[in-house]
């Protein structure tokens, strides 16, 4: 009998700390005064990287902003300045192209200080049949998409490290990082890439104390959206429907409490929560039990959709092509 009471204490206290404890799964710790450090943001002039811009400033962080165009981060520069909540702040833009290394390392260095935390919001899709898309598209996707995080987390890292400085460095994918569709093939493995760069570097940079996240939105209502729409074929648009779009500020809003919570992986909506628990390999997650608790109808839901929706639309799209 008392052999099986406390078993029974043991197994309902483990359960309580698998819950609650998720620095032993998750990122360690709270982050919330990285918030009033100097943050880098590239892909700072439009987009989700300017919505966070203007986020961070009104939490009183120094931001720093980097694009190739200097007209458009003048523009973004104003907008983030209206969100400051000190004169104090140091808010200011650099241009540079960040697909290089050295267009990265002079990025960093072009900051005034080693940045305590660095944004990778630079990219953008140009969706379309594989079969029918050229060479310098796939290039242009290496460059645009991945090397813009590569050389940015691999500047940033360099400078961290020289400095002692224990920053933060979050990656930004996409939910087609976490699955593929019909009309991404140009896209979809560069955020991939991403992910696998993200939780190697996760491990790696614990010898350095410094953190690394990854954010997988879904769809963001920005200019780049609207530059997609238009080579997007029809049943990728079909497919994703509504989905679980949202603006720049919403997106901005998810990254900045994923990162407040210390998640490593961090998403913004359903179906992005869905994949992460499904699809989650040996990468931290949000709590040990819900993601459990998660995976089954996760993977049956996942199935299921792909089955019995995408695949079935693919199907008639290819009857009536």
């Amino acid at each position: 009998m008392w052999a099986v009471a406390v078993c029974g204490a043991l197994t309902a206290v483990l359960a309580v700390w698998m819950l609650c404890s998720r620095a032993v799964w998750d990122a360690k710790g709270k982050v919330r005064e990285m918030l009033m450090q100097r943050v880098l943001i590239t892909g700072g002039s439009q987009g989700l990287g300017l919505a966070l811009a203007q986020r961070l400033a009104s939490k009183g962080a120094h931001v720093v902003i980097c694009s190739r165009s200097a007209p458009k981060l003048e523009r973004a520069l104003a907008e983030v300045e209206a969100a400051r909540v000190d004169r104090a702040q140091e808010l200011r833009y650099v241009v540079a192209d960040v697909s290089t290394m050295r267009g990265a390392a002079e990025a960093v260095a072009q900051c005034g200080a080693v940045p305590d935390a660095v944004f990778c919001c630079a990219g953008g899709a140009k969706p379309g049949f594989f079969v029918e898309q050229e060479e310098r598209d796939f290039e242009a996707a290496v460059r645009t998409d991945y090397f813009t995080a590569l050389w940015t987390a691999h500047a940033s890292a360099k400078a961290m490290i020289a400095a002692g400085v224990r920053g933060r460095i979050v990656l930004v994918s996409s939910v087609v990082g976490l699955m593929g569709l019909v009309g991404y093939a140009q896209y979809a493995p560069m955020k991939y890439a991403i992910r696998g760069l993200a939780e190697c570097l996760r491990s790696e940079f614990v010898l350095y104390g410094i953190a690394v996240q990854c954010y997988f939105p879904a769809t963001i209502l920005s200019p780049g959206f609207d530059e997609e729409q238009k080579t997007k074929p029809q049943i990728t648009k079909d497919i994703e429907g509504a989905d679980d779009q949202k603006t720049p500020a919403q997106c901005a809003a998810c990254l900045v409490r994923g990162v407040e919570r210390g998640h490593f992986c961090i998403t913004d909506g359903l179906v992005g929560t869905l994949l992460r628990v499904s699809s989650g390999g040996s990468a931290p997650g949000h709590g040990l039990l819900c993601d459990t608790l998660l995976q089954i109808p996760a993977r049956w839901a996942l199935l299921a959709w792909r089955r019995f929706v995408a695949d079935r639309m693919v199907e008639r799209a290819r009857v009536h092509k």
